[in-house]
């Protein structure tokens, strides 16, 4: 369903991310933000555009609605196609600058030289969520990082104290990105890397429960098509390891039992054998990695819907990726995050933006996955008795 697009501005800029112009001729443009993870966009322009120079790798683009950043990022791929021996089309392919995060790995001793990274894992310990992400970015990427590594212009937003204290040990270089997300995941976080004036900004932020007033149905005439499914468990009882190597060895299992799956336990080996067991923080060490490898292995009410943008609910205005928002199944109304938004403009003004809202990455609270289970325990007990009703 298309309808007036709110207005939208795709501004060029250079590696300094100063502005270059505005390309206000584009054909087509396609963006698609993703909850906690690297976004893209693909933009089509006539190749013989006075602006069509501007597109080139090393510069990157800053869209807008309104005074709303929707995205920015770096071009990655111009390619130029024709079909009639014109002059053809140039399509931009980039992402979202996110991708600074995919890119980068977490030193165990960010702030030593390459040649003293001698520990095994970078720790976290007793620190608030938030303030742990922002570290690990600031570090190994941002202000506080060596200069080699220091992205220029990459700032962090004040520290909002989100999330419940964790502790954790980091294994020596592992993705910065997958660090984050499984911080975030336990913590119930979102962040992202956007532009605010001439500087890159790392912000965290909490999603917002917007199920009573950003609601999708078949009905409301937003929604259109909707699927669901249940993934059983892949852990159940975290068997948390401990030393063993210059300590002695600590075994701790944790169970999460699970109403919906009630077959036998399934076992995950949680190996934190470089911990030393005489650390002062051992057990809240072991509770997390059990925390964490019971949370990425629970089960997964998946609801995948397609809603669209409506003149009374639109993305950005109304609700954005991370937030939980309901949709209705017959008759029912579940409530699930929005994982991505991808949203098309068209030269003459068109807009269309879909979400996909949940996902086998479903990062919902037990309550909500209940309300999935039960539901979907409904509609297979409708089935049972259709099945089982005698003809008249």
């Amino acid at each position: 369903m298309a309808f007036e697009a709110p207005p939208v501005t795709v501004q060029v800029r250079d590696q300094n991310l100063a502005i270059l112009g505005v390309v206000d001729d584009f054909t087509s443009l396609t963006i698609t933000p993703r909850f906690n993870a690297v976004g893209a966009f693909v933009l089509n322009i006539a190749a013989d555009s006075p602006k069509a120079d501007l597109l080139v790798p090393g510069n990157g683009l800053i869209i807008r609605r309104g005074s709303d950043v929707l995205m920015s990022g770096p071009i990655r791929e111009p390619n130029w196609s024709s079909g009639d021996g014109g002059s053809g089309t140039l399509t931009v392919n980039g992402v979202d600058d996110m991708t600074l995060l995919a890119g980068a790995t977490c030193w165990p001793n960010p702030t030593a030289a390459p040649g003293s990274q001698t520990a095994s894992v970078y720790k976290i310990s007793g620190v608030v969520a938030e303030t742990a992400m922002r570290a690990l970015v600031n570090l190994n990427i941002g202000p506080g990082a060596q200069a080699a590594r220091k992205i220029s212009n990459l700032t962090l937003a004040a520290d909002g104290l989100h999330g419940a204290s964790i502790t954790k040990q980091v294994n020596q270089f592992d993705n910065l990105l997958a660090v984050l997300q499984d911080i975030a995941k336990t913590a119930g976080l979102g962040f992202r890397i956007v532009q605010v004036g001439s500087n890159l900004q790392f912000q965290v932020y909490e999603p917002a429960d917007l199920s009573a007033s950003a609601k999708f149905s078949f009905r409301l005439g937003n929604l259109t098509d909707a699927s669901y499914s249940v993934t059983a468990p892949t852990c159940t009882k975290a068997v948390v390891v401990a030393g063993g190597g210059s300590s002695p060895r600590v075994v701790s299992v944790t169970t999460r039992a699970d109403a919906a799956f009630p077959g036998p336990w399934i076992e995950q080996f949680v190996d934190l054998t470089s911990v030393d067991t005489a650390s002062v923080d051992l057990t809240a060490q072991m509770d997390q990695g059990a925390n964490e490898a019971l949370t990425t292995g629970a089960a997964q009410g998946n609801l995948t819907m397609t809603p669209i943008d409506t003149p009374r609910l639109q993305f950005g205005r109304d609700y954005t990726v991370g937030d939980q928002v309901s949709c209705q199944v017959r008759g029912d109304f579940i409530s699930d995050v929005v994982r991505e938004v991808n949203i098309t403009f068209d030269a003459q003004g068109g807009y269309v933006a879909k979400a996909v809202i949940g996902s086998s990455d479903s990062t919902n609270n037990q309550d909500v996955l209940a309300r999935q289970f039960q539901y979907i325990a409904r509609i297979f007990n409708r089935l049972r008795r259709l099945e089982t009703r005698k003809p008249s």
